[in-house]
């Protein structure tokens, strides 16, 4: 395809401009990953061209996102920026592009089949043929009597950190090692069991008492699609507290409190208030009331996959292979249609861990259990990549409020 711009692909009458991808990743200053990345969130748009052998991107629209990421001490004068905006920091971890997720290059459903969240741990902390996980015991500490969950593992958290020394080393290795234990030991809290060095998934499996044949292996898989998801809440608290030089035992209890929100993982209880509902009655018409009343039909729909979540399709999928007759997955099967039917929405991952874990009779809390446990390897990786920047997240804010009467326009 010619380097200079092209003004054709069936709308030469509007004039519209487009690039090569190469040109439109130049102009930014990113990658083609990255590129590919804006064009998945609906920031940069673009077209096929050469008979669909390849694409081109409208140049206004990197134009307008390059201005956007120009550097400068001035306040965005977007007021959205933050909020599914333009990208606010460049990060070589999770992609999410054409409906899909990849971790490194990797696809997150494919990885799902077979990996454990071990491998993924290593693959996205960049380990090479080091195993952090290797002989790497989590500290023996105790939380208080009658906690379960989130609770139990933000104390047990809290207990080891001030003994785990090791925990300040800040070099990438170091950062891998440090995160190996606090994933055993935030599994140890979601599963109430003392922390131990067996696989994430079976530990979790066995502290749940999840009897099932396939429940070790449907939590592995699960596990593995939650690892990461690129900028969300709870990575850029993460972020924000790795870029202080905050030890990894602090950004991690900052993303598991950003997680526990009804907004972000705390979904998953909604999700599960809506099958109890509908347990008992019409799943069609209780979501209509719903609707009526201006209720949010929680569990459907994400603004990154507006064709469906690929982690709840594999996800779901895999439940249907294990337990195609269980009553959970019927449930289920009657609020995504009911759902589908009034709304034209697919279900989102959170949708998916409420009906595995009534399929698999875990309890209350195991579904937001999982979320935390499989996306603390994701902030360990943001962690990680934050660190070796050397920088401090520090954002500006645009002033709306009453001016200072000397700094009044006449």
């Amino acid at each position: 395809m010619s380097s200079i711009l092209i003004d054709t692909i069936n709308n030469t009458m509007n004039d519209i401009r487009y690039l090569t991808a190469g040109e439109a990743a130049s102009e930014l200053g990113v990658s083609r990953a990255t590129l590919y990345a804006y064009v998945s969130r609906g920031l940069i748009r673009s077209e096929a061209s050469g008979g669909g052998r390849s694409r081109v991107y409208r140049a206004e629209d990197v134009k307008l996102l390059r201005d956007r990421k120009t550097p400068g001490r001035e306040p965005a004068t977007d007021g959205h920026a933050l909020a599914w905006g333009a990208p606010v920091l460049d990060s070589t971890i999770t992609l999410i592009a054409d409906g899909r997720l990849f971790y490194r290059g990797r696809d997150a459903a494919r990885l799902a089949r077979t990996a454990t969240l071990e491998t993924v741990a290593a693959i996205l902390w960049e380990c090479g043929g080091e195993d952090p996980f290797a002989d790497n015991r989590p500290p023996e500490v105790e939380p208080p009597p009658g906690l379960v969950g989130i609770d139990r593992s933000l104390a047990l958290l809290a207990a080891a950190a001030p003994g785990d020394l090791r925990a300040f080393n800040l070099e990438p290795a170091g950062v891998a090692r440090t995160g190996a234990r606090l994933v055993r030991l935030l599994a140890a809290g979601m599963a109430g069991i003392p922390a131990s060095t067996g696989p994430i998934h079976q530990v979790l499996a066995r502290g749940w008492e999840a009897s099932h044949p396939a429940a070790s292996d449907l939590i592995r898989a699960a596990l593995v699609l939650l690892a990461d998801h690129e900028l969300n809440a709870s990575a850029f608290t993460v972020r924000c507290i790795a870029s202080t030089g905050a030890a990894p035992y602090a950004a991690v209890t900052g993303g598991l409190c950003a997680l526990q929100g009804p907004r972000h993982g705390g979904e998953t209880a909604r999700v599960e208030a809506m099958l109890r509902e509908i347990e008992h009655g019409e799943a069609r018409s209780a979501m209509a009331e719903r609707m009526r009343r201006g209720d949010r039909l929680s569990g459907f729909g994400h603004i990154l996959y507006p064709d469906g979540d690929p982690r709840a399709r594999s996800l779901l999928q895999l439940i249907e292979s294990a337990l195609p007759d269980g009553p959970a997955l019927a449930l289920g099967r009657a609020l995504a249609e009911a759902v589908r039917d009034l709304t034209g929405t697919e279900p989102n991952v959170d949708f998916a861990l409420s009906v595995m874990g009534r399929a698999l009779g875990l309890p209350a809390h195991a579904p937001l259990g999982i979320f935390a446990v499989g996306r603390c390897v994701g902030w360990i990786a943001h962690a990680r990549e934050q660190y070796a920047t050397r920088t401090l997240i520090r954002p500006r804010s645009r002033y709306v409020g009453e001016m200072p009467e000397d700094l009044r326009t006449p």
